[in-house]
């Protein structure tokens, strides 16, 4: 099998791509963390939990009304 020479262009293209490659990849190690929800909404707080799992709970809405009992402020 005939190899091809490489030519200063490619090798050009080579170097362009690793150095590209190195950047894309510490860009993502050295982003901070903290503001990701991954993807289940704005009502949404993740935290990472000690066994290394994250934990999400859904936060509530204070002005939603409660489902669960009445208003006893309510007319009646």
């Amino acid at each position: 099998m005939n190899w091809p020479h490489l030519r200063p262009g490619d090798i050009a293209g080579i170097l362009f791509m690793a150095v590209l490659l190195c950047l894309v990849v510490l860009g993502l190690l050295l982003v901070p963390k903290q503001g990701r929800n991954f993807g289940l909404g704005p009502e949404w707080k993740c935290a990472p939990s000690e066994q290394g799992n994250r934990v999400c709970v859904r936060l509530l809405d204070k002005q939603a009304p409660s489902k669960e009992a009445p208003s006893e402020a309510a007319p009646k």
